[in-house]
């Protein structure tokens, strides 16, 4: 990824965050009104979640930023996992304003509910509803398109914010309708239990992230495009690994190689792997490449036409599967696995 292309996304990253730190401020100010002009635990409800979106638009701000940063010494990756750690700290303060929301739902449903304007409010709600899903849908599309997750993540969460929403008109609706006040908590009650879903959601792929959680379908396309614009001279390959780092992919692999092979033809096949394992992945990156002499036991797998060290003919090439593109990393000689053991001291 060029310095250019890097700046670009980095400003189309911030961009959008600033757009959702600004939205996310107006939306609550819109829900805080109808709470106070209706006296709803629903729309209480809905405006605590919105709390928790300026909170997280203020997060996310301070991550893209961070995130964009170059790799230095203290930090030789780059500082894009603060990315995952803006997800899980959002997902910490949706649950927290779930066990907010229960509370004052249980408080409402044993002192009773009062409600009042319920027309005015039903329109500020519906107008906050629509703004959150239009921020939504344009910061996971950023997102996708930047290769951010903290983006993508805080307009999953907007969407979902949305549904709730739409829960909390619907219920009051009914209120308005019917004039049963007590389906307001009940209302507030299931919001809530909607919340700690997304909360749930939104921790789990941070610790992903955080752990390097292997993602088996990201590996699946990148053998699927080594192996369909698979050369010659790629005998073999093992020990492929990939992780993300922010809007960077990392990607580890051992390929076998003619053993006859000088430095320069290896700088060009390093950069064919590269190009081949960062288009499957769809995002900017690095590939470490290992190289693996080819040995005897090699040659009946080998597509090499002309080969001066070949002493065996060519009977047919494995292809690359996950499974055995992943396999760990094995002794050149009898292809045995390895076993790495890490000594302390």
């Amino acid at each position: 990824m060029s310095a250019g292309t890097a700046a670009l996304e980095h400003g189309t990253r911030l961009r959008a965050g600033r757009i959702a730190f600004a939205g996310s401020i107006v939306i609550l100010a819109a829900k805080l009104a109808a709470w106070m002009l209706t006296g709803s635990t629903a729309v209480l409800s809905d405006a605590l979640e919105s709390f928790v979106n300026v909170a997280a638009g203020a997060i996310l701000l301070a991550s893209l930023y961070l995130s964009a940063q170059p790799a230095d010494k203290n930090h030789p990756y780059g500082h894009g996992k603060v990315e995952f750690f803006s997800a899980g700290v959002e997902g910490t303060l949706i649950a927290i304003a779930a066990l907010l929301i229960g509370i004052e739902a249980i408080r409402a449903l044993v002192e009773g509910p009062s409600l009042r304007k319920l027309d005015l409010g039903l329109a500020l709600v519906t107008a906050a509803t629509i703004g959150n899903a239009a921020i939504g849908l344009y910061l996971i599309r950023v997102g996708k398109r930047a290769h951010s997750l903290a983006l993508v993540a805080d307009g999953r969460h907007l969407l979902t914010d949305v549904v709730t929403s739409v829960g909390v008109v619907i219920g009051l609706f009914l209120v308005r309708v019917t004039g049963i006040a007590v389906l307001d908590p009940i209302v507030a009650l299931a919001v809530a239990s909607q919340i700690l879903v997304t909360a749930f959601r939104l921790a789990r792929e941070a610790v992903r992230g955080l752990m390097d959680e292997a993602d088996p379908v990201a590996l699946g396309e990148m053998v699927t495009a080594l192996e369909q614009r698979r050369p010659p001279w790629c005998i073999d390959a093992h020990s492929l690994r990939a992780w993300r780092s922010g809007p960077i992919e990392h990607v580890d692999l051992h390929l076998v190689v003619p053993r006859y092979f000088d430095a320069d033809r290896l700088h060009e096949v390093d950069r064919h792997t590269e190009d081949l394992l960062l288009g499957a992945s769809g995002r900017p990156g690095e590939v470490i490449v290992h190289f693996d002499p080819c040995r005897p036991r090699h040659c009946g797998g080998c597509a090499m036409e002309e080969c001066p060290v070949r002493v065996t003919a060519f009977v047919e090439r494995r292809p690359l599967t996950l499974e055995r593109a992943t396999r760990d990393d094995e002794a050149l000689e009898s292809g045995a696995p390895v076993v790495k053991v890490r000594t302390v001291g």
